[in-house]
């Protein structure tokens, strides 16, 4: 690792006449956890102090899932767990390589992590294979796939980045992996609707494009567990869930322009990247 660097300059960006050419979900939901936070990502590009293992965790977790659904893709036999581990380590290291400073959770360290990502990805392997034993119609048809759209005429485009894209008969099933703690339950599923909400209006002109009749999206959850578990769930939105990212939306615009940035403290920032520059140390 790196020295640590530079503390980033104070949070002092302005949005009037600021162009920017998209918002993304992961930008509206950081300036509703910390507008502060917002500014110095997407309005400044101040350079990060520190980074979470647990964001470097699951993007190397991502990176390896990714091969499997690649496997899956091109018509290959699975990979090997050897192999997942290494893809896994190979961006650790990339990512770690890069991170001025590291923020371990209490009790995790790099090897106590590297154990976690073994047990995980087998229980994802063991998923994918059994899905696709009892799905053997369903056809994936893009990884990783970025669409932009206007939710609102006032406001920037919204990008999506979709994780996983497949066709099920007449259904476009749009897949979205996340790590977690624990199962998801109700709460969880309700704070994280929103963005299901995001990827349906994204992928409106390829259902048409590609003739399918609906759009089936889900979360993918593996667990963090001694014995982790992957849960898949379909929560349905309605109109009233799209009427609240709507305002949502146009609240968080509404602030941007108003070059509203206050600093919200709360857990997020023991890890926060610009927690020295906030704190004025």
């Amino acid at each position: 690792m790196r020295s640590l660097a530079a503390a980033a300059p104070p949070s002092t960006g302005t949005a009037a006449g600021i162009d920017l050419d998209h918002l993304s979900w992961s930008g509206v939901s950081t300036y509703n956890q910390c507008p502060k936070r917002f500014s110095y990502r997407y309005l400044e590009a101040a350079p990060e102090e520190r980074k979470s293992a647990a964001l470097i965790f699951g993007s190397a977790f991502h990176r390896a899932a990714e091969q499997v659904l690649q496997s899956r893709l091109e018509g290959r036999d699975l990979p090997d767990q050897a192999s997942l581990l290494a893809t896994y380590t190979g961006h650790w290291k990339e990512e770690s390589d890069q991170a001025p400073e590291i923020v371990f959770a209490k009790g995790d360290d790099e090897s106590t992590l590297l154990n976690l990502a073994e047990r995980m990805l087998v229980a994802f392997l063991e998923h994918v294979r059994q899905e696709a034993q009892a799905e053997p119609q369903r056809r994936i048809l893009a990884l990783e796939h970025a669409d932009r759209f206007r939710l609102l005429p006032e406001t920037p485009p919204l990008e999506a980045r979709l994780d996983v894209l497949e066709l099920d008969g007449e259904d476009l099933l749009v897949t979205e992996i996340k790590t977690s703690k624990s199962r998801w339950n109700d709460q969880k599923v309700t704070e994280a609707l929103p963005q299901l909400v995001v990827y349906a209006h994204a992928l409106m002109p390829l259902l048409r494009e590609i003739g399918a009749t609906r759009i089936r999206p889900r979360f993918l959850i593996v667990t963090k567990a001694k014995a982790p578990v992957v849960q898949v769930l379909e929560p349905k939105a309605d109109q009233r869930d799209v009427q609240r990212l709507r305002e949502q939306l146009g609240e968080v615009w509404k602030g941007i322009q108003a070059n509203v940035f206050p600093a919200r403290e709360g857990w997020w920032c023991a890890a926060c990247p610009f927690r020295v520059a906030c704190q004025g140390r």
